[in-house]
């Protein structure tokens, strides 16, 4: 068999490419500390990796919003904290106007001091994490409550449902209302009065027949046409009411959620009306117990001196309470749940990235004896490669 001298010199050159090449691939292994720096290195492991990263990924993803919402919730139960003990001391200084033994002019500091509470418990409702509200649903950019009017029954003459608008703005706690000769709203003339001092001083007027808005001087109010009124007397009999500050609910009806797991999900928001209650936007109070409107009873009543109601709402106050406490609660249970799911999610992501190391890094010891053996080889094929290039015919003269 003959070999020609090309066929020396091709081979020659082959030899050297394959061991340069080893040489490159383990120098780049060594550099990266990977086995696989391109999917010709290992297709079914690079594939392999990609799945996992991916999955990695997804866990990530659910690890921030495990963190979000832990974030908003434990915002939320901090305040409901705090909320719980304001609502504490608007008990107690309502056990205290209910007592009888306070003047009308300390009854009125004390609405005063119930009126901040409410402002406190207020601004408590529109606490935001960042830019996002807490207890506004998933209207996160919305701030959850604003100020109202709204109305609080001296006795059952008349509902809510029987008041259309109520409009204006307070310059005073409350402005109260008596209806001073019987007949039908919308239909008769009625004599009225209203005071705007707690009942010291009161304001003659007249509705027309045929209207049904009253004119309270800072405020007006429409009744229902077809409303019957009967006149109030000093006792409280009679048809009256009085108009006072109000908080309406401006957020939405569903809580924002969040996936936790492949399978769960968690409302990191609240919706604010389950707890604190208010005024809906069509001015309808939500059920009992009604937080913010219990208290605006309160101050209402302390403002009027009405020893009575204020004392039909320390009971109403009590149920508030423990309504929020249990809401509380909830919120405890979910962090408690986002917490163990985090701690789970977290062990899953240390065994995926386990797995990708296993497939995708490289032993460092080994591609370093590897890479010794191969600029070995190297060096002895351009050895060889040298001597064999040198030969000519002389050598064979």
């Amino acid at each position: 068999m003959r070999i020609s001298t090309s066929q020396i010199f091709s081979q020659s050159l082959n030899q050297i490419n394959s061991s340069l090449t080893d040489v490159a691939k383990l120098n780049a292994m060594n550099s990266s500390q990977k086995k696989l720096n391109a999917p010709s290195d290992n297709p079914f492991g690079m594939g392999t990796v990609i799945e996992l990263r991916a999955y990695d990924k997804t866990l990530s993803g659910y690890l921030d919003n495990c963190d979000a919402a832990s974030s908003a919730l434990s915002l939320a139960d901090s305040i409901l904290l705090e909320a719980s003990e304001i609502i504490t001391a608007a008990r107690e200084l309502a056990e205290q106007g209910a007592t009888e033994t306070y003047t009308a002019t300390q009854l009125g500091m004390m609405a005063e001091e119930m009126a901040g509470y409410l402002d406190s418990l207020m601004t408590m409702a529109n606490a935001q994490l960042g830019t996002d509200s807490v207890f506004a649903g998933n209207a996160l950019n919305s701030s959850a409550y604003k100020t109202g009017l709204g109305v609080t029954l001296t006795n059952d003459t008349l509902s809510n449902a029987s008041f259309v608008a109520i409009s204006g703005e307070l310059d005073s706690l409350s402005v109260s209302v008596r209806l001073g000769s019987d007949g039908v709203v919308g239909t008769d003339e009625l004599d009225y009065s209203y005071s705007t001092d707690g009942g010291k001083t009161w304001t003659s007027a007249t509705l027309a027949a045929g209207d049904t808005v009253f004119d309270l001087g800072p405020c007006t109010v429409e009744l229902a046409a077809g409303t019957a009124v009967t006149q109030a007397d000093d006792d409280g009999n009679g048809t009256g009411f009085i108009v006072r500050a109000a908080v309406v609910y401006t957020g939405s009806d569903t809580a924002m959620t969040v996936a936790i797991s492949e399978s769960s999900s968690v409302a990191m928001t609240t919706v604010g009306s389950d707890i604190f209650g208010g005024l809906d936007g069509n001015g309808n109070p939500y059920g009992d117990p009604n937080l913010f409107e219990i208290v605006a009873d309160c101050i209402a009543c302390l403002d009027n001196g009405d020893h009575a109601g204020v004392a039909e709402k320390v009971e109403a106050l009590r149920q508030a309470q423990e309504h929020l406490e249990a809401a509380n609660a909830n919120i405890g249970a979910r962090e408690k749940r986002i917490e163990y799911t985090s701690e789970a999610i977290a062990r899953v992501r240390a065994i995926t990235t386990n797995a990708i190391s296993q497939v995708e890094d490289a032993d460092a010891a080994q591609i370093l004896v590897e890479l010794e053996q191969a600029n070995y080889i190297y060096q002895a094929v351009l050895n060889s490669s040298a001597s064999i290039m040198r030969m000519s015919l002389l050598d064979y003269v």
